[in-house]
């Protein structure tokens, strides 16, 4: 099997790079989603680069291109048919090189197709070209299910393909596939691609879910919800192995055994529990809500919010914020405590604030949303998506300055963001201003070059320069 680091030794064979094209003589087909385009597209670009586009697996295919849109699994969780046939093919001696989709691109001299799936993406952004709510993938990393690579002005950016994998694999575990089949299909994939580690660590964290708990620092949580069960100060010895709900007796016995003269549990980030959740429950249900810290109701929150039982969420969040108000006043009036004595770090009112805020205007109080989304930017004025938010609700509301306002305030904190600058482009265009929002669509598409709204951007831009072309005319 050939792999592009045997690229370097194929192209010295030939003559001169010159007067090849870069395909010459290849036979190509494609398998998964591609990322960057279309697969009649990618067949067109193959024709164009000296080489053959096919539709089917055979001997006397030469390349296989694996999208980078998520991973090529089928429907029951086994590797696309196509990739499975080309390592059967290897194995019998065939010649097939296979790589990646950005590999390919490279290849063909497609530069920024390939830049632009390695670029990163605001969850508003995925929202729209995944379909994953804003919350979900905010819930993920809190769970670090999908990792941000960097965090601007609090607005973190994902990596398309690691938000992707993570949508499929939960997406086919929801429809049944198993864990099992899932991990052997990955597994087979990391022989000839690289990057499958992380969708194998993403599949343990996914599996977690209605098994096991997940440790942390901080204490219990779910995985899938990041919901908090347990305070470690009442937690019992979490060496019991349960995999199923239903907890009997004995067990429930030999827990209580543990909590009395076992070891107090390791508090080291990340380490696994293994108790099974009806046994947390049990013992979160003899806690009374009264004892819930400000983590535990924003936990609360954010779970509530996910199922759409929003005035219970803001209940959760309002509930949250009391207990960090009256922890702030504790900290402030007493000479008793250190801040490294007063327990596990508390959420930022910040982001309860935010949640609050998405809470109330997803249950029709725009006004009280606004208001809240103003609390958020005063506990941390860098707030982008808070300033995006409340630009957006201004807009719906007419409201132009306070809109522009907001939205300038979010551009200059971070004049990369593209979501400030989609909703800025778009402000402009209601309000006529059709020369400066051609600015700003043009900035945005220099950020975002794919999806729904990049055409929507270039659209504009081809008005705008139709217009003028007209105007000169005249």
């Amino acid at each position: 099997m050939r792999t592009m680091s045997d690229q370097g030794s194929s192209e010295r064979e030939q003559p001169s790079l010159s007067s090849s094209l870069p395909l010459s003589g290849e036979c190509v087909t494609f398998t998964g989603t591609l990322a960057s385009m279309v697969h009649r597209e990618a067949g067109d670009l193959v024709e164009l680069n000296g080489g053959r586009a096919v539709q089917s697996m055979s001997g006397s295919v030469s390349m296989l291109v694996v999208g980078e849109e998520g991973w090529p699994l089928e429907e029951d969780g086994a590797a696309s048919q196509k990739l499975t046939h080309a390592t059967q093919l290897t194995a019998d001696g065939a010649d097939i090189r296979i790589v990646a989709e950005s590999d390919w691109l490279h290849l063909i001299n497609l530069i920024e197709r390939r830049d632009e799936i390695h670029r990163s993406y605001t969850p508003a952004m995925l929202q729209t070209l995944l379909g994953v709510p804003g919350n979900v993938i905010r819930r993920w990393a809190r769970i670090q299910l999908i990792r941000p690579v960097r965090v601007v002005g609090r607005c973190p950016y994902f990596d398309y393909r690691e938000v992707a994998s993570a949508q499929r694999l939960a997406r086919l575990l929801d429809e049944g596939v198993t864990p099992e089949r899932l991990e052997n299909s990955l597994s087979e994939l990391s022989r000839t691609l690289a990057g499958t580690d992380r969708s194998l660590a993403q599949l343990t964290l996914l599996v977690q879910d209605e098994k096991v708990l997940m440790r942390d620092a901080h204490g219990v949580l779910i995985p899938r919800t990041g919901q908090r069960l347990l305070d470690f100060d009442t937690t019992p010895d979490l060496s019991l192995h349960c995999g199923d709900d239903d907890v009997s007796p004995t067990e429930r016995e030999a827990a209580d055994d543990g909590r009395e003269a076992g070891p107090a549990p390791s508090s080291d980030d990340d380490q696994l529990a293994t108790l099974s959740l009806a046994e947390a429950r049990l013992r979160l249900d003899d806690r009374s809500m009264s004892e819930w810290t400000a983590d535990e109701w924003f936990s609360e929150g954010c779970r509530l919010s996910e199922e759409a039982a929003f005035d219970s969420a803001v209940n959760a969040f309002r509930n949250c914020l009391s207990l960090l108000a009256s922890e702030h006043a504790l900290l402030r009036d007493s000479q008793l405590f250190s801040a490294e004595e007063s327990g596990p770090a508390c959420p930022d009112p910040a982001d309860v604030n935010f949640h609050m805020a998405d809470a109330l205007y997803r249950s029709g109080k725009t006004e009280a949303a606004i208001e809240r989304y103003h609390c958020a930017t005063e506990f941390a004025p860098d707030f982008i998506e808070a300033w995006t938010q409340l630009g957006c609700l201004q807009t719906a509301r007419q409201n132009w300055q306070l809109a522009e306002e907001a939205l300038i305030t979010a551009i200059s904190i971070h004049d990369g963001n593209p979501d400030a600058l989609l909703h800025y482009a778009q402000l402009l265009d209601q309000m006529k201003r059709n020369d400066d929002a051609v600015v700003y669509w043009e900035k945005y598409l220099h950020h975002d070059s794919r999806g729904p709204w990049a055409d929507h951007a270039r659209g504009r831009l081809e008005e705008a320069a139709q217009t003028a072309s007209g105007a000169v005319e005249r």
